[in-house]
């Protein structure tokens, strides 16, 4: 369908358009002036309503979303009001038009029903919600000034936008009145909205809150935000905005939750082309084009986070969130207009369904107590030679605007904490635990809900980074000259699988005969035999449920549906023998007299006297001030990123039971086929949906077979098959964990991968699946990672040693390989090659 929307530039503009183009409409938009958030879908015309008015004929519907209020940023008033539909009536169009609740809605609906078109003319409630636009924040001034004992519908614009969609491929026309059902007291409202202030911002007059005739749910549409929740979420987008009667302007120094994302496919401002970096016969649709200015992107800091392959779905998800982060980030340290633009577009890109950091972009204006140095050694690792600025190097920032970041900064990373903490506790409290309650539009704006909470989270867990590694710096400068400096104990906190398992691991070690039951790998019998067992079971899968392998992924499958692999791993984890207490101290010797001493009189022991060596374990590093705020720092990212993989979670059950319904209307063949389209396509499937998810399916088919590079320098191709290291050679890595150990190859390629005691467990990265599986490893060697991965922190707690940044060490070292790992110097030496019968 062809749609003509007037006002496309506004907050609810916006929001419409995008829906629209995931629904599969053709856009056409006019407004004030281009905007940099339009989906590039919208044919885009500046101009007032004589333009508008130009371009009705030829499309099938007008939606008018330009504000008729006065004295309203954006308005053109009645006149364009009545412009617009009187050329709607002339060509025979539809026109669709929200009137808000105000002093100028009933002229409004009088204007449009005597210029006499088809017409759907939508008399709202007040509107309020995390879009705090001109029109929340003036329901916000309304409830903070109204008598407390009124009452008041309210309507959100997420509704808003789904009943404009209903209506224009709808056949039902004239007016209705959209609202929620219930009521809100004003009373009530001020203690929702505690600490907002709406000073200077005009209220609304009161409105009538009984059911009047034409209302939504005659239309067949129900709103899926109740008038309390619209409260809620009004008051969840106020914290760290200002309102304004115009609209809320968001702190320099505080994360408010998003809600505008940069489109994907954003043209930069300055009008530079962007290329193709993928061979014809490898690309795909979900593939990124580039800024050639900043070619230079790498998966080293995105492997552990996103270490597969990820769905349509996913990428639509994940990186409007981490574009989110980027915007705000940008924002805060005062970047410049080319490199912020591609911070909050490209510094994060997929290729072949991967997800990769933009290393050019994070380089042209590094974050405070970063350098250039400092990002090639984090994105790339230390021998980069990657040529970071082809073209031209991006100009430094001055000494103010430096200035000025690091105030902002500072100011940021002085509530990072708080802000975390609030995160956290919200995204176990907004939790809904059964999914299949909801009606469908509750569950279609609860997708919506989760989708933002996924960009404030992926803006936490960015921040977290730069925090960590600032305050982090002396802890890595020890570190170089002293491995050991690293310690062990305090990092493990910031893993939550390994604990979780290790708990477990005890209470089945502590009885031979509940670990003898469990090797028959019957949950339900080692249960029974043990309700201690079973309680600790439950009470880890209530902690990590939502954590598992590629638990990015929207399509994965985590812990908490997948039991057996958490009972897998404690099991294997009860097989490594328990470390041996250290010795107790020798009694001291009295000191001898003269006359009982001789001088040639030996002490006589016996064999059974002589206590053994203890076992060498793990001692816990001193911390400097320093050091310790430094890990304060990434315990805090961590709990971020704990939190937005269960809003992920949660969102994955939403899609989940979204796909099925749509499956039994027929609008899908599969409930997986719901992976394979953005989440504007899920919420309203377009025409062609089954077209595009055939389409992506081979797409995704195509790409699982290729081994993507670990660096895209402005393109990048399939990496070649390697050889196997043969004999005497060795891999060179990072050293994380110090020791040395022997043993063979045991490389975990899938979920159900087990290791035996004194094997050494190869990974190309170590997700929250995979580090549930190194308790009884001799030692670790990865091909992504550093000092504080995963893995890293997991082998300094076992005492074993870890090599990390190995690169080719998943596909090189066959299983069953004899090799020998230096957890100091990062070297990993092949004594043996694998038997054939492993290859």
């Amino acid at each position: 369908m062809r749609v003509l929307v007037s006002g496309v530039t506004s907050d609810l503009g916006r929001v419409f358009a995008r829906a629209a183009a995931g629904a599969g409409h053709e856009l056409i938009g006019v407004g004030d002036q281009a905007h940099p958030d339009l989906p590039p879908e919208v044919a885009f015309t500046a101009g007032d309503a004589a333009t508008a008015e130009s371009l009705v004929a030829g499309t099938d519907v007008v939606v008018h979303l330009s504000p008729v209020e006065r004295e309203v940023p954006g308005s053109g008033g009645i006149p364009a009001l009545r412009r617009l539909a009187t050329a709607a009536a002339r060509h025979g169009i539809l026109f669709v038009a929200p009137i808000a609740h105000g002093p100028d809605a009933a002229d409004a609906d009088k204007v449009v029903r005597d210029s006499g078109p088809r017409h759907v003319v939508i008399r709202t409630a007040p509107l309020g919600g995390r879009l705090l636009d001109w029109q929340a924040c003036r329901t916000a001034a309304t409830l903070l000034t109204a008598p407390k004992d009124t009452p008041w519908r309210l309507l959100h614009h997420d509704d808003l936008v789904r009943f404009l969609l209903h209506a224009i491929t709808g056949e039902r026309v004239g007016v209705v009145a959209l609202a929620a059902q219930d009521v809100v007291f004003a009373g009530a409202a001020r203690e929702v909205l505690r600490g907002v202030s709406a000073r200077g911002i005009p209220a609304h007059p009161a409105m009538s809150t009984s059911d009047r005739k034409g209302s939504a749910r005659d239309w067949g549409f129900e709103c899926g935000w109740s008038s309390a929740d619209v409260l809620a979420d009004l008051a969840r987008g106020a914290r760290g905005r200002k309102l304004t009667k115009n609209g809320a302007v968001a702190s320099a120094v505080r994360l408010p939750i998003p809600v505008h994302v940069p489109p994907r496919r954003r043209q930069p401002e300055d009008g530079t082309a962007l290329t193709s970096v993928s061979l014809p016969s490898m690309a795909v649709e979900m593939d990124d084009r580039i800024d050639p200015r900043y070619p230079v992107f790498a998966a080293q800091q995105t492997a552990e986070l996103f270490p597969g392959p990820l769905t349509p779905l996913s990428i639509d998800v994940h990186t409007a969130g981490l574009r989110a982060a980027g915007r705000t980030l940008a924002e805060v340290l005062g970047l410049p207009a080319a490199v912020a633009d591609e911070w909050a577009s490209r510094g994060h890109a997929v290729f072949g369904h991967h997800l990769y950091a933009g290393v050019s972009a994070l380089a042209a204006a590094p974050p405070p107590g970063w350098h250039e140095d400092t990002v090639t050694d984090q994105l790339i690792g230390p021998r980069a030679d990657a040529d970071l600025f082809p073209d031209e190097r991006p100009a430094k920032r001055g000494i103010v605007t430096r200035l000025g970041a690091w105030v902002r900064f500072a100011g940021m990373a002085r509530r990072y904490r708080t802000s975390v903490r609030d995160f956290a506790a919200a995204a176990v409290a907004e939790r809904v635990e059964d999914v299949t309650t909801l009606s469908d539009g509750a569950l279609v704006v609860r997708a919506q809900l989760l989708r933002d909470r996924l960009g404030e989270g992926w803006t936490l867990t960015r921040l977290g980074q730069f925090v960590a590694y600032f305050l982090g710096a002396p802890l890595r400068k020890r570190a170089k000259a002293d491995i050991a400096a690293l310690g062990r104990g305090v990092d493990i906190e910031h893993e939550p699988v390994y604990p979780a398992v290790t708990e477990l691991a005890e209470l089945l070690r502590a009885d031979d005969d509940l670990r003898g039951l469990a090797e028959w790998g019957d949950i339900d019998a080692v249960r029974q035999k043990s309700p201690e067992f079973g309680a600790a079971f439950d009470a880890v899968l209530a902690r990590i449920g939502h954590r598992g392998p590629c638990e990015t992924e929207l399509s994965g499958v985590p812990f908490g549906q997948r039991p057996e692999l958490v009972f897998t791993a404690a099991l294997s984890a009860s097989r490594r023998p328990e470390p041996e207490p250290p010795a107790a101290p020798e009694p001291p010797v009295e000191k001898e007299t003269e006359d009982t001493a001789d001088d040639t009189a030996e002490p006589v022991t016996s064999e059974e006297d002589t206590p053994e060596p203890a076992r060498e374990t793990p001692v816990k590093a001193k911390r400097t001030v320093l050091e310790r705020l430094a890990i304060a720092g990434r315990r805090q990212r961590d709990v971020a990123v704990d939190a937005t993989v269960r809003y992920t979670d949660e969102l994955r059950a939403v899609v989940r039971e979204w796909g099925g319904r749509q499956v039994r209307a027929g609008r899908l063949v599969d409930v997986d086929d719901a992976f394979y389209l953005t989440l504007d396509e899920l919420l309203s499937p377009p025409a062609d949906a089954l077209r595009r998810i055939e389409r992506r399916r081979a797409d995704g088919e195509r790409l699982r077979k290729v081994r993507m590079p670990a660096v895209v320098t402005g393109s990048w191709r399939p990496e070649a098959a390697v050889d196997p290291v043969p004999e005497g050679k060795q891999l060179y890595g990072i050293g994380v964990s110090p020791g040395v150990a022997e043993g063979l190859v045991r490389v975990l390629a899938d979920d159900k991968a087990d290791v035996e005691p004194g094997e050494i467990a190869v990974v190309r990265v170590a997700d929250a699946g995979r580090v549930a599986l190194f308790g009884p490893a001799a030692a670790i060697v990865t091909d992504f990672g550093g000092p504080l991965s995963r893995a890293a922190v997991v082998a300094r707690e076992l005492g074993i040693p870890c090599v990390t940044g190995a690169r080719d060490a998943a596909a090189r070292l066959a299983p069953g390989t004899l090799v020998r790992v230096d957890g100091t110097t990062g070297d990993v030496l092949v004594l043996a090659p694998a038997p054939m019968t492993a290859h």
